[in-house]
């Protein structure tokens, strides 16, 4: 086995098993000390670089040829393909069967393709082969029978497992046996029966309780993290993924979805879900509660920002251009919290940075919102429970369907049109169930409560002691109400101007409002020593004569050029031009309001 200039031809050697359990036993010793005795027996020197050692991988899904950051057969044919592994080397395996276990077309594939770049695979066993590119036919048929026979005693364990794991998923939703010790962090198994670790458990409800509050998942990890809760899992700290994870997982309600790893592929769910299963953490309704405070959240992501959390936080639309508006500190020698366009901010062509104070506007907009009436927005009556009763019951009917057509399938019907059927069936199994997850959500969090939870906040904002905890939980519930505010915000010497439109969840009525904030300066008049004037802010409902919509900036524009003409004139508003399509604003309300518009600066 030595080359022609003596030098001793290189070996590399492949080990491999497929559970952990297995290097506590004998299959380390054992390949390696058949490995070591042909080393000696033919000269041939081990490349010791180079640990090639699969440990609790199966060879039966193929996954061992893929990914060479975590497996050392993929990292070998990289390098047999990179040319980095002499042509002639050997690669040496106690058996077939630990190079792999696949079906026997990529099996062999394999073995080829190995031999065709070069590489000599030694098999120790069961009879002492070398497969090279002189390799006989007879001796390649016994290769082809030696991949086939392990790859039939994978399959056919994988099967006998998945029937008991059938029958044990049966056994579980039957008489409620546990099916695994593994379970979620806040459960354990003891003498067959679940028992709650109450301090994990305690922590869950705390996390489900934030969530509802309005708290973000980094919010919620920080102020555990903070408080030096016990983290649940392997983790010593709580991280943002993790409390994702509890916040979706159906376990803390009791469920159990069984999953299996299919041909080494990812986990996907089989059979079906088994409800009752776990002891509950949290009810049906705070799940749906929370589910529904972080689909409020989506899209409006962010750490709080610089100069407090902000209540409106991209709620907030510029109804110029549609762009989005921040809370922006600039410090108490300037003009301190304000509300500025994000598009203006980053110099975006088109946009106008006209800000707005924030702390005025902030007081106006919740002044107005708690004065609302909430008949007039939220309609009576149960119409949520039933949307779920509905739904409930069309996903019923659908599952009624697709069992009749299995039934028929197996009685050898029209397989063509009843696969055709079920297709459909399932695709609106998936839609009927995103609405049924909606409804619940809507009715775990009714628009009646949000509301009175919301007037509640902003009576008690200024006397709460934790000003963090409340502002969140306010932010949160007028989320659940507010869908966007569009403002206008107009500059006119010492008075900012903001025209405001709020628009609610599921309802097409708005509500209209202009906020006129005069800031502190001094005034001079004439030869007597200037005055200062405070600060003052003034909010009025708008009425206006005709459809006005802020999603359409041509409303916006309209608007502005209107008060630039009240501006400038400085007299009464003079009407709209009557070929004019847009905004007119109402008679009476409205004295108040222009002399609002028109108060001397």
């Amino acid at each position: 086995m030595k080359t022609k200039n003596s030098t001793p031809a290189t070996a590399y050697s492949y080990l491999r098993f497929s559970s952990p359990e297995q290097s506590k036993g004998d299959s380390v010793r054992r390949q390696t000390e058949l490995r070591d005795q042909w080393l000696d027996r033919n000269g041939v020197m081990l490349n010791t670089t180079l640990t090639l050692r699969d440990e609790g991988i199966s060879g039966f899904s193929g996954k061992h040829r893929e990914n060479p950051d975590r497996h050392a057969l993929a990292t070998f044919l990289e390098l047999v393909h990179a040319g980095r592994i002499a042509r002639g080397s050997y690669l040496i395996v106690e058996s077939l069967d630990r190079l792999t276990r696949e079906h026997i077309r990529p099996a062999l594939t394999l073995l080829l393709n190995l031999i065709d770049n070069g590489i000599r695979i030694v098999q120790l066993l069961p009879v002492e082969t070398i497969y090279d590119e002189a390799v006989e036919p007879m001796t390649l048929m016994m290769a082809i029978m030696e991949l086939s026979r392990g790859h039939s005693e994978s399959r056919m364990k994988s099967e006998r497992v998945g029937r008991a794991w059938s029958a044990k998923r049966e056994r579980a939703g039957r008489d409620g046996e546990v099916l695994t010790k593994r379970t979620p962090g806040w459960l354990h198994v003891k003498d067959g029966a679940f028992v709650v670790n109450e301090p994990a458990a305690a922590a869950v409800r705390r996390i489900y309780e934030m969530a509802i509050n309005g708290y973000g998942l980094g919010r919620i990890a920080k102020q555990l993290n903070a408080e030096k809760i016990p983290a649940i899992g392997r983790a010593d700290y709580w991280a943002r993924s993790y409390i994702a994870k509890i916040l979706s997982n159906r376990a803390v309600v009791g469920e159990y979805q069984p999953h299996t790893i299919a041909h080494g592929q990812k986990r996907h769910p089989t059979g079906e879900l088994i409800p009752d299963y776990y002891p509950v953490i949290v009810s049906e309704k705070e799940w749906y509660a929370a589910r529904a405070a972080l689909a409020n959240r989506h899209n409006k992501p962010g750490r709080p920002a610089a100069g407090g959390i902000n209540l409106f936080a991209n709620l907030l639309r510029d109804a110029r251009d549609g762009g989005t508006f921040f809370q922006l500190d600039r410090g108490k020698k300037s003009s301190g919290k304000i509300l500025a366009s994000y598009r203006a901010y980053q110099g975006i062509e088109g946009a106008k940075m006209t800000s707005f104070p924030s702390v005025p506007f902030e007081r106006a907009i919740l002044s107005q919102l708690k004065e609302i009436d909430v008949d007039s927005l939220v309609p009576r009556g149960p119409k949520t429970v039933d949307a779920v009763l509905a739904l409930t019951g069309r996903l019923a009917g659908i599952d009624g369907r697709l069992t009749k057509i299995s039934a028929a399938l197996l009685d050898k019907g029209d397989i063509d049109a009843l696969a055709t059927a079920a297709k459909t069936l399932e695709a609106e199994k998936v839609a009927i169930t995103k609405e049924l997850d909606e409804a619940r959500r809507q009715a775990a969090t009714p628009l009646m409560s949000a509301w009175a939870t919301c007037h509640s906040l902003i009576d008690l904002l200024n006397q709460a002691p934790d000003q963090d905890d409340a502002r969140l939980r306010l932010r949160a519930a007028i989320r659940r109400l507010v869908s966007n505010i569009y403002c206008l915000f107009i500059a006119d010497g010492t008075k900012r101007l903001a025209f405001v439109q709020v628009h609610f969840h599921g309802q097409a009525t708005t509500r209209d409002y202009v906020i006129v904030h005069h800031r502190a300066h001094f005034a001079f008049n004439g030869c007597e020593a200037s005055r200062r004037k405070e600060s003052r802010t003034i909010v009025r409902s708008m009425r206006y004569k005709g459809p006005v919509d802020f999603r359409n900036k041509g409303s916006a524009k309209i608007i502005e050029k209107y008060v630039e003409e009240v501006c400038r004139t400085c007299s009464e508003p003079p009407p709209m031009p009557a070929k004019t399509k847009g905004p007119k604003m109402s008679q009476g309300q409205d004295e108040e309001t222009s002399n609002a518009l028109n108060a001397p600066g």
